[in-house]
């Protein structure tokens, strides 16, 4: 396991496996994530792509999802099976059953070429190229297929028009923004500023808007008082989430995906990328501003801490104090465990988008990889990190920096499975309070080799 790289094989003989590799490093794919032995190992490495080794298909994925969530590039994995769970992202399997439609070498690249230029089109998501081990062994001497993006999709003017005529009018706005959103955050964040309107973010969309802005409400798409502010509101725009509007309140949704539009002539449907189409309907709003908003949005974010509380209070000091821990753009890794789920998403203010994500182990490496100078923190319960072992051991062959907070967060599914932290080479200490976490978690950054910090 852990990052391997080849010089490249000069004039070696070409085949389709080249042809596969040299495609991806043509349009700017540098690494990938999969299992040693994998067929399309050597290739990639050939092509002079770094493949990041993990001990199984589902932490490549992990990894690769983290990968793609922290750096808005897409995350490939050479995998055995192809896709489990990796949901909104764009990630590429490359699989090597045999039996599928791919024949010839050139094929291949024309296969992966067009998966690329879907994974830039429309939601983000998976996409699999099965390439035969034949076809990876069949004499190739073409050439890569470089694939232009295509412009950003802009909803229609009239729509933009309706859009912000409902907003202009609107005296109770409110903004509701998801995954789909990330790479919207300034034009959001001038959008809700002009406008005087609270926001609140999915889980996906944390941190579109930076959850200290006056205006923001934070990671509380889930609550009852999110949802009891949009039937309170007189407009309620959706960017980039499925954000389910109350009846009666007028919705615009903006959205890559069509079938997330409404199409029942009940609210205003704005087909296009969120970043293009935000900055579009920003510029038909006059450079107004309102304090209200602020007071409003002072009122949600108040309501959503004490719903948090119900249910995640327990995490609310731990990750206070992670916070003081990390730096302002480090990124925080959960698990899927309470302590994540019902803590780090609503205690853990992030100031940007992509500095938070799940995943684990795997997707820590997947974070740091994609981000080297970024500082990677994880945070699990003790259920999460049971099984983990041999994905620390990955951490600990890449060398990497990486503090892994464990806590007792009721998700325990028995005693830990393989081998010990120490037996694979991390570090371990113990926290006996909280407040160690501020002095441990500095000196796992300066450590050679992963952390784990177990708390109490």
């Amino acid at each position: 396991m852990g990052v391997a790289r080849d010089a490249g094989h000069g004039g070696a003989r070409r085949d389709g496996g080249a042809a596969v590799a040299e495609t991806l490093a043509a349009n700017g794919v540098d690494t990938a994530f999969g299992t040693p032995g994998h067929p399309l190992v050597g290739h990639l490495l050939a092509a002079g792509l770094s493949v990041v080794g993990l001990p199984d298909d589902d932490a490549a994925e992990r990894a690769a999802v983290a990968y793609a969530r922290v750096s808005g590039r897409p995350g490939v994995v050479a995998s055995v099976d192809g896709p489990a769970g990796a949901g909104s992202h764009s990630l590429l399997f490359l699989t090597a059953h045999g039996g599928g439609t791919v024949r010839t070498a050139d094929a291949a690249v024309d296969t992966v070429a067009g998966a690329l230029t879907a994974m830039h089109r429309g939601r983000p998501r998976a996409v699999q190229v099965d390439v035969p081990p034949e076809v990876l062994d069949q004499d190739w001497s073409g050439s890569p297929r470089w694939v232009t993006p295509a412009a950003p999709l802009v909803a229609d003017a009239d729509g933009i028009r309706r859009a912000a005529e409902l907003l202009e009018a609107a005296e109770r706005p409110l903004v509701i923004a998801g995954g789909g959103a990330v790479d919207a955050s300034d034009e959001i964040t001038a959008l809700i500023q002009a406008l005087g309107s609270p926001v609140a973010t999915t889980a996906g969309g944390k941190g579109v808007v930076d959850d200290g802005h006056p205006l923001s409400a934070g990671a509380s798409g889930r609550f009852r008082a999110v949802a009891e502010a949009a039937a309170d509101s007189d407009v309620v725009l959706v960017v980039g989430s499925g954000f389910t509007c109350p009846d009666g309140v007028a919705a615009i949704r903006i959205d890559v995906d069509e079938d997330r539009l409404p199409h029942n002539g009940s609210g205003v449907g704005l087909l296009g990328d969120a970043t293009a189409t935000v900055a579009a309907l920003r510029g038909a709003l006059p450079p107004w501003r309102t304090a209200i908003g602020v007071v409003r949005a002072a009122a949600l974010r108040a309501a959503c801490r004490e719903q948090a509380r119900a249910d995640g209070r327990a995490f609310e000091l731990v990750n206070d104090v992670l916070r003081d821990a990390l730096p302002p753009h480090g990124v925080l890794v959960g698990g899927s465990t309470p302590v994540t789920r019902l803590g780090s998403v609503h205690f853990f203010p992030v100031p940007a988008p992509r500095l938070f994500c799940p995943g684990g182990v795997p997707a820590a490496i997947g974070a740091s990889v994609a981000r080297p100078a970024r500082p990677v923190a994880v945070l699990l319960g003790t259920g999460a990190f049971a099984a983990a072992a041999e994905e620390l051991a990955a951490a600990v062959e890449l060398g990497l920096a990486l503090p892994v907070v464990v806590v007792r967060d009721g998700s325990d599914d028995g005693p830990a499975v393989g081998r010990s932290p120490l037996d694979v080479g991390a570090l371990e200490v113990r926290a006996d309070e909280p407040d160690d976490l501020v002095d441990l978690v500095a000196d796992a950054f300066e450590a050679d080799r992963p952390t784990v910090i177990r708390l109490g």
